[in-house]
């Protein structure tokens, strides 16, 4: 029996198989709206010492961040169903000539997705991020893809004729403002980072991405990415090796070759194949990252800042051993530092586990590599961002530590869809070092003895991110934190840190970010803030992102 519809279409002289197709079509469009499909517009729009972190950048050794794991993230979201054009994903939906396929599994939750020609969910650690030195399980990638599903390509994409090629080009440009009412005479703003400066504007990241992504099919490809990053953060994604004593501190013209990776897709072991990568990538561990886009909140925690590594070198393999189940392995001879043929290398692998119906997602990383260098720093070597490096016992000369010092780094984040609004995300870290040079006995004050022996050291973190999804517009953040460092070896301070942030997310337009923040922080023992005479410290702080 003929229905009304399709009734009045034969009386039009239709050809009913033909309306019944697009009948067919549009139901499909319904369901996909019904069930939260990114179809309206994705587009690809993210120690030792005194020295810590960023003596540990070089002493230590990637604050750009995981500022940032940003490699792939770009993506734009929130075009509105009202006005499409027409080559628009809902009129291709619509009418196209062949029968969609409906996605298996609801795609990334609207408003929680960078900005890029690749959909990576801001609800994901590091190392599902495309972008960074693993990738997304098979069950991820499916959630994700409805989302991708015919995006409209990025600016420069289509005024360099690049919609239809393999190789994208893409970035953002961000800037942000913090202020500090406890007016730092210093103006630095102790624990938050990357906007460390108090008061003052940044051009934080301007960013550009190179890339060739790769295809995860049944057939051998080739894949590369380069990452520049120009602006304040540079400074902080420093390798040590590369471009030292380039840019004093603070200093705004940086630049930084973030990221500089080829890969193969090998179609081997399992049906989703194994992933190889070499040359320099983002950390796997932990969940922000360096780009800025590839974060929820302006600022970062003191667990990212202080406690992780933002970049390694070396290769790194992802056996995409089921669809739910990813295992990396590789090696690399440390943190934030080039290749060197005096170095020693070391371990990172770990695994990624995301449910049947993605909504749970178990990621733990482990690596064991070499803290130290194996010569000590000449004196007034500048770090950044705290300024020169303490020497060392014998500056300049052989570092007699290096080789018998490991560093143990394990995190794991466990991230959970509770609703199609609410994502929440916890990180536990655990670090362990021996034998490092310049920490002295728990509660010294002043200079450590050149002559002090070396130090075990350790350092734990715990974090959880509410990422509420208010709408395609709007998504509401709020994170909380405590950061322990019992020795001083990550901080300079052996204390305590604790942190509160409120945020938002504003999407006023696919290529425009809008994200204020007010945060507290506030240390256990000893005054850390407010030019070391305060417990405690208020900011207030915006970016603008803007993508291309």
């Amino acid at each position: 029996m003929i229905d009304p519809i399709g009734d009045q279409m034969s009386k039009a002289g239709s050809d009913l198989s033909a309306r019944i197709r697009r009948c067919s079509r549009l139901f499909a469009f319904a369901v996909a709206i019904s069930q939260g499909y990114g179809i309206a517009g994705a587009q690809d729009s993210v120690g030792t010492g005194v020295v810590s972190r960023f003596t540990s950048k070089f002493s230590r050794e990637d604050s750009g961040k995981k500022m940032l794991r940003s490699a792939g993230l770009n993506q734009t979201l929130g075009q509105r169903i009202g006005s499409t054009p027409d080559d628009s994903p809902i009129k291709k939906v619509l009418f196209q000539d062949s029968p969609p396929a409906a996605p298996s599994l609801p795609s990334g939750t609207p408003g929680l997705v960078s900005p890029g020609p690749s959909n990576i969910e801001l609800s994901l650690p590091a190392a599902e991020r495309g972008f960074a030195g693993g990738g997304a399980t098979e069950v991820e990638a499916a959630a994700e893809s409805g989302a991708e599903a015919e995006k409209p390509p990025t600016f420069l994409n289509r005024v360099l004729g690049l919609e239809d090629s393999p190789v994208k080009l893409y970035g953002w440009i961000q800037n942000s403002f913090t202020g500090n009412p406890g007016q730092p005479k210093n103006h630095f703003n102790f624990g938050v980072n990357p906007n460390y400066q108090a008061n003052q504007w940044q051009g934080n990241q301007y960013y550009l991405v190179l890339e060739n992504a790769l295809e995860q099919s049944d057939e051998l490809n080739f894949g590369f990415r380069i990452d520049s990053l120009f602006g304040n953060d540079a400074n902080w994604n420093h390798m040590a090796g590369v471009l030292n004593n380039a840019y004093p501190f603070p200093y705004f013209p940086g630049w930084d070759p973030a990221q500089f990776y080829g890969e193969a897709h090998l179609p081997i072991l399992t049906e989703g194949g194994v992933d190889v990568k070499f040359g320099r990538w983002y950390t796997l561990h932990g969940y922000e990252v360096v780009p800025a886009t590839g974060r929820p909140l302006l600022s970062v925690p003191y667990m990212f800042n202080y406690g992780q590594p933002f970049t390694h070198v070396g290769l790194m393999t992802t056996w995409h051993a089921t669809k739910q189940l990813n295992i990396y392995n590789g090696t690399t001879p440390g943190w934030d530092r080039f290749f060197n043929a005096n170095y020693k290398w070391g371990y990172m692998g770990g695994f990624a586990w995301t449910s049947e119906d993605a909504k749970l997602n178990i990621t733990s990383i482990y690596s064991i590599t070499h803290g130290q260098f194996p010569n000590f720093f000449n004196a007034n070597t500048p770090t950044y961002p705290l300024g020169s490096a303490w020497a060392g016992y014998r500056p300049g000369q052989n570092n007699t530590q290096y080789e018998g010092s490991w560093r143990n780094f394990l995190t794991t984040v466990v991230s959970y869809k509770w609703t199609d609004k609410l994502t929440q995300v916890m990180e536990a870290d655990q670090g362990f070092e021996n034998r490092v040079a310049g920490i002295g006995p728990i509660g010294q004050q002043g200079p450590v003895p050149n002559n002090y022996p070396a130090k075990n050291v350790t350092w734990f973190s715990f974090g959880n991110w509410f990422l509420y999804n208010f709408n395609d517009k709007v998504t509401g953040v709020w994170r909380s934190e405590v950061f322990w460092d019992p020795s001083g070896a990550r901080t300079g301070l052996q204390n305590n840190y604790y942190e509160q942030t409120l945020g938002v997310i504003y999407k006023p337009k696919d290529w425009l970010w809008i994200r204020p923040e007010v945060r507290y922080d506030w240390s256990q023992y000893k005054p850390a803030y407010i030019d070391n005479t305060k417990m405690n410290q208020v900011t207030l702080g915006f970016d603008v992102i803007v993508t291309f």
